[in-house]
């Protein structure tokens, strides 16, 4: 063996051993790319490089690795389309991803955590239901050709179903059965407790808050979530709300649904700051200057935010908006002297009833309204009639007005065919 060969041996086992001990260690690109200068075709060191620049959240220069790597089809393809799906899932970009989980699982369809990833992407595209699912198969198939690994699987299925914001229905029995095939697993324990919150089970999620803290005090998320617990069991208890008052109005769940479309970007300060950049002028003639916020202290905080942006529409320009009804939004002066005629005669007012919760927030300016109800839901409501549901949250009714306008709707879409390996 000539020295050069031994030079790039060399260099090649101390950049995989710089990797295992430091990621993130810069000498690794410069080993990497010496070995590649005299042997170019080891698709080894371009993987290293790619998970190397992971490591220092270098995402394009790691994608165009990845993607370098799968140009060569060679053996390490299918780790790079893994990798690399891995890499759009953590940087949002969820239709790629799902591109790369069906050709992850396409490339080996006996590995369970393809299965899972697949199911993660499928979620995270829209298609919600059918991704959960999936998920649950993968745990099953895990169970089946790797049992050591459930709780890895079951803690795996656990992470993605809290960052998916799924349902508690789905997160309680994952977190339990993770926590039964690995007691000292904290996250799923952590996980446990979010769900015993999104259950109203304030009093659990405390208390098992608690228990984490004595055995990590430094726990962060453990300590957001003691807080929210005392903080949504105070205001229940202090505005002596009935429990079931609660629910129904799905109070803890829309916090929930509201900090992930903050996380996504999706949420309706993100759709009115984007709705502002494509409105015509004939629309925001209609528009009228933002609320003082004095005036608007008495608002809930969503309809706040768009009073905030703006105060309301002219009356009877509700047609500018092209939707099936010319519905237009109200200001701040209408909105508070409606809760006032509401709360001094509410026998007037039977379409409002005591013991709902609601917020109006458009007006067809003849007797109907778009109100905020249970779970952030938005409504067509009219008295005698029964209520239609508009949108599922104010936010997806102004993403709707955005992309009607021809801007960007970065909601995800539901992906045109479902893959069931």
């Amino acid at each position: 063996m000539n020295d050069e060969a031994t030079y790039t041996d060399r260099d090649r086992e101390l950049a995989w051993d710089l990797y295992d001990a430091q990621p993130t260690n810069a000498k690794i690109e410069e080993l990497a790319y010496r070995v590649l200068s005299n042997e170019p075709w080891r698709t080894g060191m371009l993987i290293l490089l790619a998970d190397h620049y992971a490591a220092r959240r270098r995402t394009d220069d790691a994608r165009q690795k990845y993607e370098e790597v799968m140009g060569r089809r060679d053996q390490y393809f299918a780790n790079a389309a893994a990798a690399l799906r891995d890499l759009e899932l953590s940087a949002r970009n969820y239709s790629r991803a799902l591109e790369l989980a069906i050709v992850a699982v396409e490339e080996d369809s006996e590995l369970w955590f393809n299965h899972m990833q697949l199911g993660n992407a499928m979620a995270a595209c829209g298609d919600f239901e059918a991704g959960w699912d999936l998920m649950d198969d993968a745990v099953a198939m895990c169970g089946r050709t790797m049992p050591d690994m459930v709780g890895t699987a079951l803690a795996a299925q656990i992470t993605r179903l809290a960052e998916g914001f799924a349902p508690p229905e789905r997160q309680i029995p994952v977190a339990q059965a993770a926590i039964e095939a690995d007691p000292a697993n904290v996250w799923a324990s952590e996980m446990l407790g979010w769900s015993y919150l999104l259950q109203y089970r304030f009093d659990d999620a405390e208390n098992l808050a608690l228990r984490l803290l004595r055995e990590d005090p430094q726990n962060e998320l453990m300590h957001t979530l003691l807080s929210l617990a005392r903080k949504y069991r105070t205001t229940v208890y202090e505005n002596e709300l009935p429990p079931e008052k609660v629910r129904a109005a799905g109070l803890i769940e829309i916090a929930w649904r509201h900090q992930n479309d903050v996380e996504r970007g999706l949420d309706l300060e993100s759709a009115l700051t984007s709705l502002e950049k494509v409105l015509p002028d004939d629309i925001r003639a209609t528009l009228r200057d933002p609320a003082d916020p004095a005036e608007a202290t008495k608002l809930t905080r969503v309809v706040r935010t768009i009073a905030l942006w703006h105060d309301g529409q002219t009356p009877g320009t509700g047609a500018v908006w092209d939707t099936d009804e010319p519905f237009r939004l109200m200001t701040t002066a209408e909105l508070n002297e409606l809760d006032a005629a509401i709360d001094a005669e509410p026998a007037a007012h039977p379409e409002w009833p005591e013991d709902e919760m609601w917020d109006q927030v458009l007006t067809d300016d003849r007797g109907a309204y778009l109100a905020i109800v249970g779970f952030g839901r938005l409504v067509r409501r009219e008295r005698d009639r029964d209520d239609v549901v508009v949108a599922d949250s104010i936010a997806d009714w102004v993403w709707d007005r955005v992309a009607a306008l021809g801007g960007h709707d970065p909601r995800p879409k539901r992906p045109a065919l479902t893959v069931h390996p």
